[in-house]
């Protein structure tokens, strides 16, 4: 049987305190670059990413950001089976990134901050046996959830870590919470609206979905418009990077 997605909490209460947690910077910084930049990122990671979603990354020159959760390789899950070693491999070969999405998956909002250092050590070392030689680089929260004390207690392997809530990366921002857009459901219409304001300012936009197919699950992306999305990119002067590979390009 296929597992039922988790929800966040969306309590009154938990609402506040993701606000004051995004408000919080704990690595905070000023980003600013010389072109505009878009990431795309595949969290989980479900085959069809690996497969379908590279393919279309690879066809127009681009390289993806894949948050990998080593506890659910070769499992199903919502969005469909999951990534193995051999597609981890594979994609690193490729030239795209391979990064940490903890090994359980868990709400990190829902547990000590000591239980997910240790979660986040033993993804590293899974992803290590699987053929990842360098540990990731980047982190996105399961969910997108986190705290103010995770947050600060990030090791510092970890270059940035993203989240969920959308908006453009430049000006002030923080590296512990980095903005991104959904792309799956009505949120993904705000992407592609954003497109052409984030061309203007020269900013950072990451993109994250689960699986790539004709039929997507309800957190999945088309791969229609996933090459629609990379044409009208490129259209409007974006260059297309891995998440570790854009943040490398901002300026002093």
């Amino acid at each position: 049987m296929t597992p039922a997605a988790y929800s966040p909490p969306r309590h009154p209460v938990a609402k506040l305190q993701r606000r004051l947690t995004a408000w919080k910077a704990a690595r905070p910084a000023t980003l600013r670059f010389g072109e505009p930049l878009l990431s795309i990122s595949f969290d989980d990671f479900p085959a069809s990413a690996a497969t379908t979603g590279a393919h279309i990354l690879e066809s127009h020159g681009a390289r993806g950001t894949y948050y990998a959760s080593a506890g659910l390789a070769e499992s199903d899950g919502p969005c469909g089976r999951n990534f193995s070693a051999a597609d981890v491999v594979r994609l690193a070969k490729s030239g795209h990134e391979i990064a940490c999405h903890s090994f359980e998956h868990s709400d990190l909002a829902q547990q000590p901050v000591f239980e997910t250092l240790q979660d986040l050590a033993q993804n590293r070392d899974a992803m290590q046996r699987m053929g990842v030689g360098e540990g990731a680089q980047t982190l996105a929260y399961p969910y997108g959830e986190t705290t103010s004390a995770l947050k600060r207690s990030l090791p510092p392997r970890f270059s940035s870590a993203r989240g969920v809530l959308p908006g453009l990366n430049v000006g002030r921002a923080d590296l512990a919470q980095l903005r991104a857009f959904s792309m799956f459901g009505k949120p993904f219409a705000a992407m592609r609206a954003a497109l052409k304001r984030a061309a203007k300012h020269n900013a950072w936009m990451i993109g994250f979905t689960h699986d790539v197919s004709d039929a997507p699950s309800p957190w999945g992306t088309s791969g229609a418009d996933l090459d629609a999305l990379l044409r009208t990119a490129h259209e409007l002067g974006f260059t297309v990077l891995p998440v570790s590979a854009a943040l490398a390009r901002r300026l002093p």
